[in-house]
C-alpha cells in the first residue's frame, strides 16, 4: 500500500512539474542573505519591519534583526533576556512590540524600547494541556485581541488585560493544529487547520464551528488564507488553490498546484509559493513560473514561507532552507547583453572592443571578428576573421572600415556582405585605430609603424609624422567640433590645429591615452592612470583618480551625455562624473553590468544619446535619462555606543542622552543607514559637536572612536546616504562626561562654602574668646572703676582746689600784666617828661629811640597777653599794626605798603621780629628821609619759601653807605644784626634809590 502511495505521489509530482514547465517563466534576480550576514538559521519563517526601519526575522533557531549589513541575534540560551524559545513560527509588530508564537511557549513578546521579553506561560496550564505550547498561527483581530493558533486550539489573547481564553477545535483529530487565520467580518474569522479543514471562529459567542459551504475542504490541509481587495478569500491547500466568494460563499477550485503561501506582488499579481515551485498569478488567473537567480546567474530553488515589502519598494522573502531573498525593481539598473551568434566559438565571455551604429545595425568588434547586431530582429551575425577585431569607423562617404590585431585594414563590402582586406605599404598588420580626417582621407593607426594617411579613392597611403617623428601605439583619434585633430598614443596627447600647428601635452595623469571626447568647453582624456579634463584655450589640465572618487584608475572609454555628465569605463565598472557637484557615481556588476572589467575602445554614443560599453562578457546599452534612481534615503540610527571597545548596557536606539564619568573618555559610536538597496554603497558623515569644528569627510565606515575626551557636553551627529549618494536625516545623541569630583561645580561650591564655614568658625571662635576676655576685662574694669571712683572723688576735690588756685593765679597774672603795662606806660611818660628838660638834641633822639623800643615791647606784651597767644600769633596783623603805630608816633607823613603772608609765628620769636621792624622803621624815620622830601614810602613784605621766611624791608630815602652801616656808631643796625643772629637768619642790603633789606629766617 505504501509503495502504491509513493508511486502515485511521484506520478502526481512529475505531472505537476511537467505542467509547470509548460507555463511561461519569469526570472527574478535576488540578493541572498544567509550565514555570511549572521542569520542564525536558514529557515526564515516570518518577517516584520519595525517603525525605525529594521527588518526582524523569525527563524527556527532564534530571533534576528537586520540592518542591511549584518544580523543581531537573540537566542533563548544566549542571553539572560527571558526569551522562552528559539523556534519562532509567526510574528506581528504593533505599537513597538513584536509579538511571536513559538514552538514550546505559545505566545511571547519583545518590547523594543525596554529591550526585554515577556511571556505568559504561567497563565496557561501547560501540564494540563501540553498542546497549547505549540503555537503556529498569529492574527491581530482587533486593537485588543490577538488570535493564536496552537495544536488543537485557538487562544484569544487580550493584549491590554493580558488574559487568555482557550477554544478547542471541534471534532479534534490527532496531530491537528491551526495553520492560518483570516478575517471574515468584524466578529467572525476563518480558521484553517492541517487536518480538519476550515472552521468559523465567532469571537462574540466565543465559539468554533464548521459550516456547510466549506464542507468540500473538510479533512483538507489548509496552508494559507489570503483576502483579496474585493473581499474574496483565496485558500491555499495541498489539493490546490480555491476561491471563496464573499457574497455567494461559493467555493471554486482554481488550480491543483500545492499552495503553501500567498503574497501580494505588483500590478495586481500574487506570488504563489508551492511545494517546490513558485508562481506569479495575474488578476485574470494566468500562471507563470518564477525562478530565482542570484547576481552571478546561479538558480536558487526555494520554498517561500514569509513575505514583506519595505518602504523603499524592496521585497523580502523568507525561505525554508535558503535564508532570505531580497529583490528591488532598481536592484539592477542595467541589463547585460551577450552576443548570441550561431558561429561564435562560445556563448559567454566574448570580449568586445568597439561599437559603431549604422541605421538599425550595431557593429561590434570582438575577439573573433566583427558582429552585426540587427536591432529590429535582435539577432547577431558574426563575420569571423580568425583575428581580434579592435576598431571600427565610417568615413565621410558612409563606407565602413575595420581593423584589428594581425589582420590589417578591412573594408566592408555591403553587396557581398563581407570584409575585404585593403593592402597597405607597411609590414605592421596591427591596426588599432581608424580616424576619418576629411572627405577623401582616413588615418590608419598601427601599433608599431605609426600613422598613415590613406586616400580612400586611390588607396594610396603616406606616413604621418608629428613633431618630426612617427607616433606609435596610437589607440585613439578624435576630431573636435572646431576641426582640430587630437591623437592619443603611448607617449601622450597631440593636437593638430587647423593651421597645422602641433601641440604636445605632457601634463596628463599618465602618458598612455586610451580615449578622447569633448563637452561644450573641455576635452576629456582617459589614460591608464586617471581621467583628465583639458581646457584647450588655457591648456590647464585637471586630474581625476581613485582618490577623487573613481572606482579604478584605468580609464578605457570616455563619453559625455546630454546633461554634460562624463561617463567612463574602467577595470572596475563604469562611473559617472557629475560636473556640477564634482562627484562620481559608480556602478558595478551588481548593478547589472556585463562584468566589472571593461575593454579599451569599447565606449560609444549613438545619435539618440544611448551609451554603449563593452567588456569581458558582453555589453550594456542604456540611455542616461532612463537609469532608475532610488530616492528613498533610509533612516540613519546610532546603533551602539562602546566604552574602551566594550558595548554599554543601554538600549541606544531608544536613548538620547548618555552620562559618563571623567575617566570614561574613550567612546566608540556605531551607526547605520537602513537603505537596503545595495547598502554597501551607503556613505556616512558624522561630527561630534563640542569636539569637531565641521563634518568629517564622507566615509563608508560605520564606526568611529573618540579618545581622551575632556569633561563637557557633546552631541554626536551622523547622517547616511543611500546608494545614490542622496543624504537622509540626521540622528544624534548627547554625551555628557562629568568632571572629576574635585573639578565639579558642586565640589567647588562646597569647597567655597567649607572655607567660608571655616572662616566663620574662626571668627566665631575668636568672638567667643573675645567674649571671655571681655568678661574678664569687664570684671577688671568694674573693679578698677570702683577704685577709680574713689580716686575720682579725691581727684575731683583736688581739681576743685586746683581750679580755685588757677583762678587765683589768673587774677594775679592779670594784675601783674596790668602792673607791667602801667609801668611801661609810666616809663614812656617819664621819658617824655625827661626829653622836655633836656636840650641836647642827641640825647633827645636817644630817648625817642628808647621810647619807641619800649612802645614796641608794650605792643608785644599786649599781643601776648591774649588768651590764645600760646598757639602763636598771625604775623601780618602784628607787623601792619606795629608799623602804622610807629609811623604815627613819628609824626611824619609816610606812606606804608605791606605784603605780608598770613602766617602764625610762635610767641618766643615775635619779640625779636617786632624789635627788628622797630629798628628799621626808626632808622628810616631818623636818617633816611630828608625834610624837603615829600613822597616818603616804607614797604614791608614777608613771604614763605620752603622752610624759610623772607622778610623784605624797603624805603625810598637817601640810603646808607654799605661800608659804614655796621660800624660801632650805628647801634640800631648792630641791634638788628644781633637779633637776626639769634634767630639764625641772614640779612642782605641793597642801596638803590633807597635802602632794601632782605632778611631770611628759618620758620621753626
Amino acid at each position: 500500500m505504501k509503495r502504491i502511495f509513493l508511486l502515485y505521489l511521484i506520478v502526481i509530482t512529475a505531472w505537476l512539474r511537467g505542467n509547470a514547465q509548460l507555463l511561461p517563466s519569469d526570472t527574478l534576480t535576488i540578493l541572498q542573505i544567509a550565514q555570511e550576514q549572521g542569520l542564525s538559521q536558514l529557515g526564515a519563517t516570518s518577517l516584520q519591519f519595525d517603525k525605525k526601519g529594521y527588518l526582524w526575522v523569525g527563524t527556527q533557531n532564534g530571533l534576528n534583526r537586520f540592518n542591511g549589513y549584518q544580523m543581531k541575534v537573540w537566542l533563548a540560551d544566549g542571553q539572560n533576556n527571558n526569551f522562552p524559545n528559539d523556534l519562532i513560527r509567526a510574528m506581528h509588530y504593533e505599537n513597538d512590540t513584536l509579538w511571536m508564537t513559538t514552538h514550546t511557549n505559545a505566545l511571547c513578546a519583545y518590547l523594543l524600547a525596554e529591550d526585554r521579553f515577556i511571556h505568559f506561560s504561567e497563565q496557561l496550564d501547560f501540564e494540563k494541556t501540553p498542546s497549547l505550547k505549540q503555537s503556529l498561527a498569529l492574527h491581530a483581530a482587533t486593537d485588543d485581541l490577538l488570535i493564536v493558533g496552537t495544536a488543537g486550539h485557538c487562544l484569544l489573547f487580550d493584549r491590554h488585560e493580558l488574559t487568555y481564553e482557550v477554544l478547542q477545535i471541534p471534532q479534534l483529530l490527532e496531530h491537528d493544529f491551526v495553520t492560518c487565520i483570516q478575517t471574515l467580518d468584524e466578529q467572525k474569522y476563518l480558521i484553517g487547520t492541517n487536518v480538519s479543514g476550515l472552521f468559523i471562529l465567532d469571537i462574540k459567542s466565543k465559539s468554533l464551528y464548521a459550516v456547510d459551504f466549506l464542507e468540500a475542504l473538510q479533512r483538507a490541509q489548509i496552508n494559507v488564507l489570503y483576502k483579496q481587495p474585493n473581499g474574496d478569500l483565496l485558500i491555499g491547500t495541498d489539493r490546490g488553490l480555491y476561491v471563496l466568494a464573499e457574497d455567494t460563499k461559493e467555493l471554486i477550485q482554481r488550480s491543483k498546484h500545492v499552495i503553501r503561501g500567498i503574497y501580494p506582488w505588483d500590478d495586481g499579481q500574487l506570488l504563489m509559493s508551492g511545494a517546490s515551485t513558485n508562481f506569479l498569478l495575474t488578476a485574470d488567473w494566468k500562471w507563470r513560473n518564477l525562478t530565482f537567480i542570484d547576481h552571478s546567474g546561479k538558480e536558487l530553488e526555494a520554498i517561500v514561507l514569509a513575505y514583506q515589502k519595505d518602504a523603499q519598494g524592496g521585497r523580502w522573502l523568507g525561505t525554508e532552507t535558503r535564508g532570505i531573498f531580497y529583490c528591488h525593481p532598481y536592484q539592477t539598473k542595467f541589463k547585460p547583453q551577450r552576443i548570441q551568434a550561431n558561429n561564435a566559438p562560445k556563448k559567454d565571455f566574448i570580449s568586445i572592443f568597439n561599437f559603431l551604429r549604422t541605421a538599425n545595425d550595431l557593429w561590434i568588434a570582438t575577439e573573433f571578428g566583427f558582429v552585426q547586431h540587427r536591432l529590429k530582429t535582435n539577432d547577431y551575425k558574426l563575420h569571423r576573421t580568425g583575428f581580434v577585431g579592435y576598431t571600427l569607423a565610417r568615413d565621410n562617404k558612409g563606407t565602413l572600415w575595420a581593423g584589428g590585431y594581425d589582420q590589417g585594414l578591412l573594408r566592408y563590402n555591403r553587396k557581398a556582405d563581407r570584409f575585404d582586406r585593403i593592402p597597405l605599404p607597411i609590414v605592421d598588420r596591427d591596426v588599432i585605430q581608424i580616424t576619418p580626417i576629411s572627405l577623401d582621407t582616413i588615418w590608419v593607426h598601427t601599433l608599431a609603424s605609426g600613422i598613415y594617411a590613406l586616400n580612400i579613392n586611390n588607396l594610396k597611403a603616406n606616413p604621418v609624422h608629428l613633431l618630426d617623428k612617427p607616433i606609435l601605439g596610437s589607440r585613439t583619434g578624435y576630431v573636435d567640433r572646431k576641426g582640430n585633430i587630437w591623437i592619443g598614443s603611448e607617449n601622450g596627447l597631440y593636437q593638430i590645429r587647423r593651421n597645422k600647428e602641433i601641440i604636445y601635452y605632457d601634463s596628463l595623469s599618465n602618458e598612455r591615452v586610451f580615449a578622447i571626447t569633448e563637452d561644450q568647453h573641455h576635452l576629456w582624456v582617459g589614460t591608464s592612470k586617471g581621467l583628465n579634463k583639458l581646457n584647450p584655450i588655457t591648456g590647464k589640465i585637471t586630474h581625476y583618480t581613485k582618490q577623487t572618487g573613481l572606482p579604478n584608475d584605468f580609464i578605457y572609454g570616455v563619453q559625455v551625455d546630454n546633461r554634460n555628465n562624463i561617463w567612463v569605463s574602467t577595470n572596475y565598472g563604469i562611473s559617472m562624473l557629475n560636473q556640477r557637484t564634482e562627484t562620481f557615481k559608480n556602478y558595478t556588476e551588481d548593478d547589472g553590468l556585463q562584468n566589472n572589467e571593461f575593454n579599451g575602445k569599447a565606449a560609444y554614443q549613438d545619435s539618440l544619446g544611448y551609451l554603449y560599453f563593452g567588456g569581458m562578457n558582453g555589453f550594456n546599452i542604456f540611455h542616461p535619462d532612463s537609469i532608475p534612481i532610488n530616492t528613498h534615503t533610509g533612516k540613519t540610527h546610532i546603533e551602539n555606543v562602546l566604552l574602551f571597545g566594550k558595548p554599554i548596557a543601554e538600549n541606544i536606539l531608544y536613548i538620547d542622552t548618555l552620562v559618563f564619568s571623567h575617566d570614561q573618555n574613550v567612546i566608540t559610536f556605531d551607526f547605520v543607514n537602513l537603505n537596503y538597496l545595495w547598502s554597501k554603497k551607503n556613505r556616512y558623515q558624522f561630527m561630534l559637536e563640542g569636539f569637531d569644528k565641521a563634518w568629517r569627510p564622507v566615509t563608508r565606515d560605520r564606526s568611529t572612536t573618540y579618545t581622551n575626551l575632556a569633561p563637557g557636553t557633546y552631541t554626536f551627529k551622523v547622517r547616511g546616504s543611500n546608494n545614490e549618494l542622496l543624504w537622509g536625516d540626521i540622528d544624534e545623541i548627547t554625551v555628557i562626561i562629568r568632571s572629576p569630583w574635585y573639578a565639579t561645580t558642586a565640589f567647588r561650591v562646597g569647597l567655597i562654602l567649607f572655607v567660608l564655614a571655616l572662616i566663620a568658625g574662626g571668627f566665631s571662635y575668636k568672638t567667643y574668646q573675645q567674649r571671655l576676655i571681655n568678661r574678664r576685662l569687664l570684671r577688671m574694669v568694674n573693679e578698677r572703676t570702683e577704685e577709680l571712683s574713689e580716686a575720682n572723688k579725691a581727684l575731683h576735690q583736688s581739681l576743685e582746689l586746683t581750679q580755685q588756685q588757677k583762678e587765683n593765679i589768673s587774677f594775679l597774672m592779670q594784675e601783674l600784666n596790668h602792673r607791667v603795662k602801667n609801668n611801661l606806660q609810666l616809663i614812656t611818660s617819664l621819658i617824655d617828661i625827661q626829653s622836655f628838660e633836656i636840650s641836647d638834641q642827641r640825647i633827645q633822639n636817644r630817648l625817642l629811640t628808647l621810647q619807641s623800643r619800649i612802645f614796641t615791647v608794650s605792643k608785644i606784651h599786649d599781643l601776648l597777653n591774649v588768651r590764645d597767644s600760646e598757639q602763636g600769633v598771625y604775623i601780618d596783623t602784628f607787623i601792619e599794626n606795629l608799623a602804622q603805630d610807629l609811623i604815627i608816633f613819628s609824626g611824619q607823613n609816610i606812606d606804608f605798603h605791606s605784603g605780608i603772608a598770613h602766617v602764625i609765628l610762635p610767641a618766643n620769636r615775635l619779640t625779636y621780629i617786632g624789635l627788628i621792624i622797630n629798628e628799621m622803621i626808626t632808622n628810616s624815620i631818623k636818617h633816611a628821609f630828608q625834610d624837603q622830601q615829600t613822597n616818603k614810602t616804607i614797604a614791608i613784605r614777608l613771604d614763605i619759601s620752603g622752610s624759610e621766611m623772607i622778610l623784605t624791608y624797603q624805603d625810598n630815602g637817601v640810603g646808607f653807605s654799605k661800608d659804614t652801616i655796621w660800624d660801632a656808631g650805628h647801634q640800631g643796625m648792630n641791634l638788628i644784626h644781633l637779633l637776626i643772629t639769634e634767630l639764625k637768619g641772614t640779612i642782605d642790603l641793597e642801596i638803590n634809590r633807597g635802602t632794601l633789606f632782605t632778611i631770611k629766617l628759618p620758620i621753626n
